[in-house]
């Protein structure tokens, strides 16, 4: 029978190491996370089957302008409005359906939201706000 020495049965065990155990187990763990399937986002999208669908394009829309300078001074059609809510009646008397929002950079925020707040009111959705330095 084989004996072991007194100092070495009673500091250490017969148990085997289970460190390299621990890593086989944390590489396994890791590979099953990296190839679980995760569900992919995606948004539907509705797109015209045929050309034939597709709205026609006039050749002849025109585009109105809304000036919002650095003092929160507005023009609409080239010209200066006293306030907002002449700018809102002239929008509501013309209706137009095709915008273009030329706004300086230190334009007042607070004058846009409201801006953007009636033309969702009023139902406008063809809106392009111009990203060029140069305001006619």
């Amino acid at each position: 029978m084989i004996r072991l020495p007194p100092s070495i049965s009673s500091n250490n065990t017969l148990l085997p190491d289970l460190t390299p155990l621990l890593d086989v187990i944390f590489i396994v763990l890791v590979f099953f996370l990296l190839t679980a399937n995760q569900p992919l986002l995606e948004m539907p999208v509705d797109l015209p089957a045929t050309e034939e669908s597709l709205a026609p394009a006039t050749a002849e829309q025109r585009r109105e302008v809304i000036i919002l300078d650095q003092t929160g001074q507005w023009y609409y059609r080239n010209r200066l409005q006293t306030d907002f809510a002449s700018l809102k009646q002239q929008l509501i008397s013309d209706a137009p359906q095709h915008l273009d929002l030329a706004l300086h950079k230190q334009a007042p925020l607070a004058d846009f939201l409201q801006l953007m707040a009636l033309l969702n009111q009023l139902q406008i959705t063809d809106t392009q706000i111009l990203m060029e330095t140069k305001i006619p």
